[in-house]
């Protein structure tokens, strides 16, 4: 996306969380925020954005926009200045992570309201196991292991009713992906830095939701 594009859509959604302080943001969006705070080597910029929203938010969004119901991909999406989100709804949408639990642990990072790094993690997996073999799966993949490395001290409340054997399996296929930070446009030093974290964050990961009860 050229870069006029990625601010635009950046911009509009501070709007949003601006003006509906319980939509949290899921998806490629809501990664590079994360990344923008913590390493910006890491930012990969969206083409698109996910927007999660109660009952609620979804009916006072109704009020200010044109929200629309997409029944082939069993979605509904909102027009924001010419540019369309996604949008999931509690109890609408069978994500992993209920709407209630995203919005408890979401935080504000560039005044956009965005999901936990462990709640965007169960995300992108699902989202990736869709999606495999597409280049939307393979940008899935290149933000779980930006999710993994951001994920310094991953909570085990946020993990352990989520990360599912299955969902644990899935993350083995990045041992195959020796090269997923060069394809990030990362140079070989710093890619082989990040490999290294990606490798340790995996292990604490697995150890974490090992130890759960």
């Amino acid at each position: 996306m050229p870069r006029y594009g990625w601010e635009r859509l950046l911009a509009l959604a501070r709007r949003i969380s601006s003006e509906f302080p319980d939509a949290v943001f899921i998806g490629g969006v809501a990664v590079a925020c994360h990344a923008m705070r913590a390493n910006a080597a890491l930012v990969e910029s969206s083409h698109d954005a996910d927007l999660y929203l109660s009952l609620a938010g979804k009916n006072e969004m109704r009020d200010r926009y044109e929200v629309l119901r997409n029944e082939r991909l069993g979605k509904d999406s909102v027009l924001v200045d010419g540019e369309d989100f996604d949008l999931y709804v509690e109890r609408q949408h069978r994500l992993a992570i209920p709407y209630d639990e995203a919005s408890a642990f979401a935080e504000v990072i560039d005044e956009i309201n965005v999901a936990a790094l462990e709640h965007l993690l169960v995300l992108k997996i699902d989202a990736a196991r869709d999606r495999r073999g597409s280049s939307k799966g393979d940008k899935d993949l290149r933000d779980i292991a930006r999710i993994i490395v951001l994920l310094d001290t991953p909570r085990a409340r946020l993990l352990a009713n989520h990360l599912d054997e299955q969902r644990l399996a899935f993350l083995d296929l990045l041992e195959t992906q020796r090269d997923i930070f060069s394809r990030m446009g990362l140079n070989p030093h710093d890619g082989s830095k990040l490999r290294r974290r990606l490798d340790e964050h995996l292990l604490r990961i697995r150890t974490l939701t090992n130890e759960s009860p």
